[in-house]
Order: C-alpha cells, then sequence, then structure tokens
C-alpha cells in the first residue's frame, strides 16, 4: 500500500510532527486517574506508585525492600518504623485485589524470612472507594474474596477514598500520611495506585470526541469524521456498547481490526481514492475462544458480521499461589455458565495465562519460576 508522510496536527493541537501511514491506530492512551487527590503527582515515584506504569514495576518492588532494608535498622523510632512497613494499595478492582494477595505473598513468605523481627509492625491496607471489590463479578465471589483477604489480615476499607497526601514530621521524624475521607488517617511507606483511569495528554489535547475522557468510536472502531483512516482501540476507546476497559477487549478489538485489515482494507487503494471514505468492512467473525488452538471453534459459536462484536470469555482474579476466583456466568462460551473459586480457579487462570503467551520458551520458563518461586521463595534482593 502507498506510504504517505502526513501533519497530526489536527490530532494534538499546538504540537507538529510528520509520521507515515496507511490507517491511524490509537491503542491504549490511559493513564491513572488520581481525582487530582493533594500530593499524589507530586510524590509519584517516591512512595506513590501507578500500576498502570510499566516503570514503576520495578521501582515498586525495590520501594518494599528498601522499606524493609531501613526499617530493619534498631536505631530508627517506631513510629517511623511502623510508617515505612504499612503498604496501601488504592482501588477495589481485580489488578488491585491481584496485586494485594501477591504483596500478601511476598512479604509475609519471602521477606519476613529474612526480617523475621519485623512481621507484627506490617500492615497492608486496601482502599477501595465503592461499597465493595470486584464489582463487576458475582457477589458471592467478591463477598469470598473480601473474606479471604480480610482472613490474611489485609484491612479492607470499602466506601472510603484517599482526600489528600500529607507530608508532616512527629518526633522529628518526616512521614508520609494518607488522609481518608472518613476523617481518619494512616501513615505509609508505599501507596500502589490503581484506581480509574484518564486520557493522556496526547487525547487530552486533541479534538477528538471524546466521552467520560474516552475516545468515541463506532461499531467499525473508526473515529468519526476520519474517512475510515483513523481507529481506537483499548481503554481508550468506547464504542455504542460502553465496553469495559480491560485486556480481553482491547485483544478482541485489534485481532478484528487485524481482520478488516488484512481481508478487506488492504485491496482498497488508497492513493487514487484519498478524498473517498475507505469501504466498511465484510463479515468478520468474532474471537470467543480464549485459546488460539481453538480458534477453529469460532465459526461454529459465532455468526461473523461487519460490525466488531465483543465476546464475554468470563471474569478472573486470582488470589496468591493457590486461590483466586472465575465468574462465567454471564460468559459467551459454549459450557455451563458457572463460577469457581479456590484451586480450581487458580488452575484455570494459571493455564489461560500460559497461553497469553507470545513464544514457546516463556510457556516453558514461566512454570518453571513458579516451581522456583514454590520451592526456595522468591529473591528479595534489589536490582
Amino acid at each position: 500500500m502507498d506510504e504517505r508522510s502526513v501533519s497530526c496536527e489536527d490530532l494534538y493541537k499546538g504540537v507538529k510532527f510528520d509520521v507515515k501511514y496507511d490507517y491511524l491506530c490509537i491503542a491504549g492512551g490511559m493513564k491513572s486517574n488520581t481525582f487530582n487527590t493533594p500530593k499524589v503527582a507530586e510524590l509519584e515515584g517516591v512512595v506513590v506508585f501507578f500500576l498502570k506504569h510499566l516503570h514503576h514495576a520495578r521501582q515498586i518492588r525495590n520501594r518494599i525492600v528498601e522499606c524493609f532494608e531501613r526499617a530493619s535498622n534498631y536505631t530508627i523510632p517506631v513510629v517511623q518504623r511502623d510508617r515505612l512497613l504499612s503498604f496501601i494499595v488504592v482501588g477495589g478492582g481485580p489488578t488491585s485485589c491481584e496485586f494485594m494477595s501477591e504483596l500478601h505473598d511476598f512479604v509475609t513468605k519471602d521477606v519476613v524470612k529474612w526480617y523475621p523481627d519485623l512481621a507484627p509492625h506490617i500492615k497492608l491496607t486496601l482502599v477501595e472507594a465503592g461499597p465493595g471489590i470486584l464489582g463487576t463479578f458475582d457477589k458471592a465471589l467478591s463477598e469470598y474474596y473480601l473474606e479471604k483477604l480480610r482472613e490474611m489480615n489485609i484491612d479492607v476499607r470499602l466506601s472510603t477514598a484517599v482526600s489528600a497526601i500529607e507530608e508532616r514530621y512527629v518526633d522529628g521524624e518526616q512521614i508520609t500520611v494518607a488522609k481518608f475521607g472518613d476523617g481518619t488517617e494512616q501513615n505509609f511507606g508505599v501507596m500502589v495506585w490503581s484506581a480509574g483511569l484518564a486520557p493522556v495528554n496526547f487525547l487530552e489535547k486533541s479534538n477528538l470526541a471524546m466521552e467520560r475522557g474516552r475516545v468515541v468510536v463506532d461499531d467499525y472502531l473508526r473515529i468519526p469524521d476520519a474517512k475510515g483512516r483513523v481507529y481506537a482501540l483499548g481503554d481508550c476507546a468506547t464504542t455504542t456498547e460502553s465496553l469495559p476497559p480491560t485486556a480481553t477487549v482491547a485483544e478482541q478489538s485489534a485481532l478484528y481490526l487485524a481482520d478488516c485489515f488484512n481481508d478487506y482494507h488492504s485491496k482498497f487503494d488508497d492513493k487514487k481514492n484519498d478524498d473517498k471514505d475507505v469501504p466498511l468492512p465484510g463479515d468478520v467473525t468474532p474471537y470467543l475462544m480464549p485459546w488460539n488452538a481453538l480458534s477453529f471453534l469460532n465459526k461454529l459459536f459465532c455468526d461473523s458480521s461487519p460490525e466488531f462484536q465483543y465476546k464475554n470469555r468470563g471474569s478472573m482474579a486470582s488470589m496468591g499461589f493457590g486461590g483466586g476466583v472465575t465468574d462465567l456466568k454471564k460468559s459467551d462460551l459454549p459450557g455451563l455458565k458457572s463460577t469457581m473459586s479456590g484451586q480450581a480457579s487458580y488452575l484455570v487462570w494459571s493455564s489461560t495465562y500460559l497461553t497469553k503467551q507470545l513464544s514457546l520458551q516463556n510457556m516453558i520458563l514461566i512454570p518453571m519460576y513458579w516451581f522456583k518461586a514454590l520451592i526456595f521463595g522468591r529473591d528479595i534482593s534489589r536490582f
């Protein structure tokens, strides 16, 4: 196809740059929404971290280990030691709950082996502004997960929001304090923020039609008034069905557009029809099956259509090693519409996780790392 240089100034006002493209796809494009909570942005990368940011992953790990190293200094005051070993996770969705479960395993099964005297000072807190966690799951599963978190001695605060973060001095020690909407406060050493989504600057400053911070697209994932040449997918896009900003929606959107480009749009002579709208695609089969090896079944259980069709594969959330919940009640997959919890759910979650790897090498190595962590524990060194 013809490759042309075009200006994207109309997408990003005030910033002019050139790209080479026939069709422009905007994917992702969202960041964590801090809801303008005071001091959150200022303390990013210091004591506040976002799971939405890839570069924060290593920072979170190193900061947790650093807190234990500093707390092990017997000369520091108790208020500072308690503050360093207080970990707060903001958000009650699947990502936040999974992270809290893994954090519990990490600090209580691996780190404590090297710092056993610090165990009484560890405090884990999950903060959710809504009335419950895992709001999209079956209520019984949400309550089950909540009960298990509390059995782990995790302080789960529901209907509570972080209203501000303050830095203050107590007994001559500088500490960070989280202030909650109910008037209570808690000192902390690490806060992991995973609540809400907001558009990145590229989208926020564009003149694209937005709805609640997300780009409006039609049933074909096209941005209106772009002659069928600009698309948006993933958590930055909102369709007429208002699909959730999840990985499975983004995956199916990408596969749908790949079929559209390869089977239909690639046949359109863009050079000769520069002023014409790109024709709508023909029938595309939805990607219902979560495993590529079973993709041949998609045509048996789904009707093909030119529009993008999202197929619900169910919802899963792990609960550390050997636990989790699976909700298939609203799934479009053939079979029983049921729920699972405990080890059976963990088996489903881990097997699905492995099939999402892009290489056979990773599919082999990851179970080996799981086995290594189970037998020998995780590596807690900083790197």
